[in-house]
């Protein structure tokens, strides 16, 4: 009994993350009980969102109509997003031992998060473990503005998201903190300001947005947190001596700054939209805030060499993007000045499934 208990966890495992027991014995090639006990010989996480529900839209626009401004920023792109799913791992089980069957990248963009944390793993820092989570943002952007030349009236996109966190955890106070890096591509309405020689001032200009169908975002953040399921499965924090069934709580706020660059063609289209006055910078310094939170049922407890954890709820979570330029406010009438300010939330139910060896 004790030999088949590990490799009914691997297969577990294996049918949660790729679908069967037979697709672990064929792309895994695991021919032997001994090779699913090794690559059971860490402590992992792994959780899914099977039906992600996604939307996105214009920030500003948002606010603007929220707190009833008049002002010529309206929602101007409607943003029709299809459900997807969304996996993470975490811990050495994951990325060390079945990162590469697993199709994990932690060095996407050749990011400075992954890059410190194989550095750490070379030297023998000891108390971090990495966090790699990944969905995708697909559906069709529909723009309902005024239509400009060679600006495509719709746009279907189907992009990765992906984080990669360095996290580390205490045994009181918050559970985490962590630096993150975050890459998606999404599109996005530009709203557009020039500068007004009768007002002397900063102005919308005659077309006050376009959009960009695939605005690229590359952000590093700080982020803090707090997940009961992950303090009573290693027995830490206030809930340390808790088992069995509870209720669990995850909560975690990321906050960001990136850069990201309007594209030429994009750039084109503001341009044309505009008079022929030119795009005033085409870079944008992105600044990120991001919420988010989990309700629901957990149980932790060994069974046998096992300690398992499983927990079961739904997430929401949010975050939004505000850019600006670099150079400043425009000064002139023959330039205009174009940044997005986007809102992305998200919602579904979660299963978590935690396993040390």
């Amino acid at each position: 009994m004790k030999a088949s208990l590990p490799l009914s966890i691997g297969l577990f495992v294996a049918f949660l993350g790729l679908g069967s027991p037979e697709l672990l014995w064929s792309q895994w090639a695991l021919p032997t009980l001994g090779n699913v006990q090794e690559a059971l010989s860490a402590s992992g996480s792994f959780s899914i969102v099977p039906w992600d529900t996604w939307g996105s839209g214009d920030w500003d626009a948002l606010m603007d109509e929220f707190f009833g401004y008049t002002t010529p920023r309206t929602s101007q792109m409607y943003v029709r997003m299809d459900t997807t799913a969304t996996t993470t791992y975490e811990g050495d089980l994951f990325i060390k031992k079945l990162g590469l069957r697993l199709g994990i990248n932690i060095d996407v963009d050749s990011n400075f998060v992954g890059k410190l944390y194989r550095f750490m793993g070379y030297i023998g820092f000891k108390g971090f473990t990495l966090r790699y989570q990944q969905s995708r943002l697909k559906g069709t952007a529909v723009w309902t503005g005024n239509p400009v030349s060679g600006m495509p009236p719709e746009y279907a996109f189907d992009n990765p998201l992906i984080n990669v966190d360095l996290l580390y955890y205490f045994d009181k106070g918050i559970d985490y903190l962590g630096l993150g890096y975050s890459s998606y591509r999404l599109p996005v309405q530009l709203n557009i300001l020039t500068y007004n020689e009768t007002l002397d001032s900063v102005w919308w200009a005659p077309q006050s947005a376009t959009y960009q169908p695939d605005m690229d975002f590359h952000i590093y953040s700080l982020l803090l947190g707090l997940d009961t399921l992950q303090q009573v499965f290693f027995k830490r924090g206030i809930l340390a001596g808790f088992e069995g069934f509870a209720i669990w709580l995850a909560t975690q706020d990321r906050f960001g700054l990136g850069l990201s660059y309007i594209s030429d063609e994009a750039a084109t289209w503001v341009s044309t939209a505009n008079g022929g006055a030119q795009l005033w910078s085409a870079t944008q310094i992105a600044m990120l805030v991001d919420y988010n939170l989990i309700v629901g049922g957990q149980w932790v407890g060994n069974l046998g060499p096992i300690r398992a954890g499983l927990g079961l709820g739904f997430q929401i979570g949010g975050q939004t993007v505000t850019c600006i330029t670099p150079r400043g406010p425009v000064d002139s009438s023959a330039y205009v000045d174009a940044s997005p300010s986007v809102y992305l939330y998200h919602y579904g139910p979660i299963l978590k499934v935690m396993v040390s060896w």
